[in-house]
């Protein structure tokens, strides 16, 4: 709806249950997903035959729309359970994308004096990855 202000997606964008001591299922619910997102991660980077840092950008900015399909999903209707989210978002989704192997991989093109690819690398995460994502949520709220 025009007017309202969206849940963002940094704040607010979670369980609406807070983990107790007793409940356990959440956490098995990220592990899973995480496992299987790691998993898949890495799968990815063995298969497709390119340098390591293409294939980390390419799975940072499927990470990116898929999040945010996930967020349209919460948004429109709230058609996304608690589990769900844990699941595919905070574990999966979470595991599968990576800033941290983003960062190395650009510290490795700046060593190698490989400007021009690290300016690529910086557009497309930090201009198409949010995009995608907006795309995602977008499209979704279109479906639901």
């Amino acid at each position: 709806m025009k007017g309202t202000e969206p849940k963002s997606l940094t704040k607010g964008f979670g369980p609406s249950r807070k983990i107790t001591a007793m409940d356990i299922r959440p956490l098995l619910l990220v592990a899973a997903g995480g496992a299987i997102g790691a998993i898949l991660r890495y799968q990815i980077t063995l298969t497709l035959p390119m340098e390591s840092h293409w294939a980390t950008m390419g799975i940072n900015l499927l990470g990116a729309l898929l999040l945010g399909i996930l967020a349209g999903g919460l948004h429109g209707g709230g058609v996304i359970s608690d589990d769900l989210l844990l699941f595919f978002g905070t574990g999966l989704l979470g595991a599968f994308t990576t800033m941290s192997t983003f960062s190395l991989d650009l510290a490795t093109l700046f060593d190698a004096d490989r400007f021009g690819t690290i300016g690529i690398h910086l557009v497309a995460t930090g201009v198409l990855g949010p995009a995608l994502a907006l795309a995602g949520w977008k499209l979704t709220a279109i479906v639901l």
